[in-house]
């Protein structure tokens, strides 16, 4: 190809005078493939033709970096000469990111993929001593079986031949190449927040537990080995120093030879790294998490570490929790018997310190509806005659094929993948009853499936069972924690597969039988008030603005507006509408559903007209006792409201609609909101829909014990600053329609 580029570059229209070829530089970078024979096709012809001419090959360089054939950093080396090593196999190295462990790390791409990857290459000379080699190569096979979402990952490995006859191979190996930046450097600017630092260690320590169980212990974890990326998930990398266990590997290391960086090294690896084990790399881990936290070094003098206490980080940073002062002091032990025994003792130490996340707990549903008038004649629901649909996750094939084959034999529709990636494409594509899900996946774990399938649910309802071959108590708390209906442990029997799997699906049968009943209600009555509204429209009317007076009336004893309940009605409207569009909420949301959320939601705070001044005013915050007595609004509201209800039968469903968003829209996701301290789908979602347009009028609007937050800030505070409090599903959809948010409140401003 670097020919043809040639060639075509000294192609001219028809001249009299005879034009120059490419100069011998430019010949030499198309034909290693430095510079991309495609790449130069595609100049406009005018530059092709100044290349073309190009004599000088400095200027020839310049010309070339003009156009973005060559990276700085190439041309620095085509400058001096060093034009061998610039192209590794089929990569192109682009620019040098750093020096690791064993070699020297480079930015590169694939040439013909065009894909960005990180390159290691050990540009050996004849001095070097096998061993070294040896070493290099048993980093690549380190990195090659270590697959997970806190490790990189390994994507190819090579030889590029010497250069002349007496020139020197240079061994090389690909790895992903990660966004971001190093932890050192990160640290070094500005020392991490408490909770964020152990969000990044408990991730490493993840990463240590599954190489220490293939045998791998790193002996190098330090901040400079450790790349965080824009969202916040870590990477560890650079098993230069790695050591096999039990394997002729550890012949490449002499005993006695110290291996390691100094400052992060383990006492016992500075006096023999061939018997350091997994402690080793919990202490780098602490070490490492304390310069996370204060930007120094913990051990600058070496010979602390092997016998002195490790220091205190609250010297330093007097917010640090005296608990992770002391789980720091333990991994930092100088003897390995008072260090946490293992990478997931450590994750358990570290847990109760990283960011709070929403948790989702699954409660039962009521076991009966209460009756409803006049729905007899439209018989029982009629519920979906196909089969219910369960997609299987688990990178083991065996796996799937018995979970397909016990499951298929109920009548149940399976399908199954086997990555996190795969998995979250799959669901994307069908509307899954269940997902059968493993921990343990290749692309991302099964708990990062779990959280995409919870923020978009591919139907109502969706039940997700989880199942691991190594989860302790722990780690089956975190897992229900975070949204799973239900957990299996490997190995398991068929019949404790089909249970589960029935169990869970009779829970979404009676959760979409009440969502079926509620629809019908809801849909009856519209079409009673539809009806009404054509024969007496002016009593509909009526009732909406008697409903917007009492509303404004309790709220004109507060601090609130009354601009206030139109925007929460225009709130509810472009939310509802914007997650009737989503396939979880597309069954749930209809027309008639919106205008009863819009005409009710005026009422959601009707109980506050109950409470006295000395509270509802009150400038300052409330003690206790005082936020007891608040939060009895919602169920004075709600007992209100339900006393009519039953005296105005011909109001039902929109005074029912009224009741559930005045008693439950302060309730929270996961589970600890009020009066009921209801969570997940057990929350009724006209309040969960009022829930987010309530705080955010909250927000943005400026009361006498606060200002105002601009839509920026408050959009941060809700999506990022309040884990926990809302529908996550819904929170996304607010994130797509927030700027409508921000328009209702412009133009109904106080």
């Amino acid at each position: 190809m670097g020919s043809t580029v040639v060639n075509r570059l000294s192609e001219r229209k028809p001249s009299t005078v005879s034009e120059p070829l490419p100069s011998q530089l430019l010949r030499r970078l198309l034909a290693s493939g430095v510079v991309p024979a495609e790449d130069c096709e595609a100049l406009p012809e005018e530059i092709r033709a100044a290349l073309a001419s190009e004599s000088d090959d400095a200027r020839c360089i310049e010309r070339l970096v003009e156009a973005r054939l060559l990276t700085e950093y190439q041309a620095g080396r085509v400058r001096s000469g060093r034009i061998h090593g610039l192209v590794l196999g089929n990569y192109r190295l682009l620019d040098r990111i750093g020096s690791g462990g064993m070699g020297i790390v480079y930015r590169g791409e694939h040439r013909r993929l065009r894909q960005l990857v990180a390159i290691k290459a050990l540009h050996a000379g004849p001095e070097h001593h096998p061993r070294t080699l040896a070493r290099f190569f048993q980093e690549a096979r380190a990195v090659a079986q270590l697959r997970h979402p806190n490790i990189v990952a390994a994507v190819d490995a090579g030889e590029e031949p010497g250069f002349g006859p007496e020139g020197v191979s240079i061994p090389y190996f690909v790895m992903e190449h990660v966004p971001g930046q190093d932890l050192d450097r990160l640290a070094s600017v500005q020392p991490l927040g408490v909770a964020f630092a152990c969000h990044i260690a408990h991730q490493i320590a993840d990463a240590l537990l599954e190489a220490h169980r293939s045998g791998l212990i790193h002996r190098d974890i330090k901040p400079s080995n450790i790349l965080v990326t824009p969202d916040g998930q870590a990477k560890l990398l650079d098993f230069g120093l790695a050591r096999l266990l039990a394997s002729a590997e550890e012949r490449i290391t002499h005993t006695g030879a110290c291996l390691g960086t100094i400052g992060f090294m383990a006492p016992e690896q500075a006096r023999n790294a061939r018997t350091a084990d997994a402690r080793a790399d919990i202490f780098g881990l602490g070490c490492t998490l304390y310069f996370a936290l204060t930007g120094q070094v913990p051990f600058p003098d070496p010979t602390v570490a092997f016998s002195g206490p490790p220091p205190s980080v609250t010297q330093l940073r007097s917010e640090v929790p005296a608990g992770l002062d002391a789980v720091l002091a333990r991994m930092m032990a100088a003897s390995v018997e008072n260090r946490y025994p293992s990478a997931e003792a450590a994750m358990r130490a570290l847990l109760p310190y990283l960011p709070t996340n929403p948790t989702l707990r699954t409660e039962a549903i009521a076991a009966s509806i209460a009756a409803v008038r006049d729905v007899a004649q439209t018989g029982p629901p009629t519920m979906e005659t196909a089969p219910n649909r369960v997609l299987i996750v688990d990178d083991q094939p065996d796996i799937r094929r018995l979970c397909r084959l016990a499951l298929s034999n109920e009548g149940l529709a399976c399908d199954e993948v086997g990555t996190g990636p795969d998995a979250v494409t799959q669901a994307a594509k069908n509307p899954y009853d269940l997902v059968l899900l493993d921990v343990d996946l290749p692309g991302f774990s099964g708990e990062e499936v779990l959280r995409r399938l919870r923020r978009n649910p591919p139907s109502p309802h969706l039940k997700v069972v989880m199942f691991s071959g190594a989860a302790n108590g722990d780690e089956l708390s975190r897992i229900l924690l975070a949204g799973a209906d239900d957990f299996l442990t490997k190995p398991f029997s068929v019949v404790q597969l089909r249970a589960r799997v029935k169990a869970a699906l009779r829970l979404k049968e009676a959760q979409d039988r009440t969502d079926t009943l509620n629809h019908q209600l809801t849909t009856l009555n519209a079409e009673l008030e539809t009806n009404l509204l054509a024969r007496d429209g002016e009593l509909i009317r009526a009732r909406n603005g008697l409903v917007l007076a009492l509303a404004k009336l309790v709220e004109y004893r507060s601090t609130e507006t009354g601009s206030h309940l139109m925007r929460i009605q225009r709130y509810c409207r472009v939310l509802a509408e914007e997650a009737a569009l989503m396939p979880g909420f597309a069954t749930l949301i209809d027309g008639n559903f919106i205008r009863l959320l819009e005409d009710a939601s005026p009422l959601h705070d009707i109980g506050k007209a109950a409470l006295p001044d000395h509270i509802l005013n009150k400038p300052g915050p409330l003690d206790p006792q005082e936020r007891i007595i608040m939060q009895d609004h919602t169920s004075i509201g709600a007992e209100t409201l339900r006393a009519v209800a039953k005296q105005q039968p011909f109001a039902t469903a929109f005074l029912h609609v009224a009741i559930d968003i005045a008693r439950s829209h302060h309730e929270k996701w996961d589970g600890t909101g009020y009066p009921d301290r209801l969570s997940g789908e057990a929350i009724p979602l006209v309040a969960r829909l009022v829930a987010i347009s309530d705080v955010y009028d909250a927000l943005r609007s400026k009361r006498v014990y606060k200002p105002g937050l601009s839509h920026n800030t408050t959009l941060l505070t809700m999506t990022e600053s309040s884990p926990g409090h809302f529908d996550p599903a819904l929170l996304d959809i607010f994130k797509r329609c927030s700027s409508q948010f921000d328009n209702v409140f412009r133009e109904f401003g106080d």
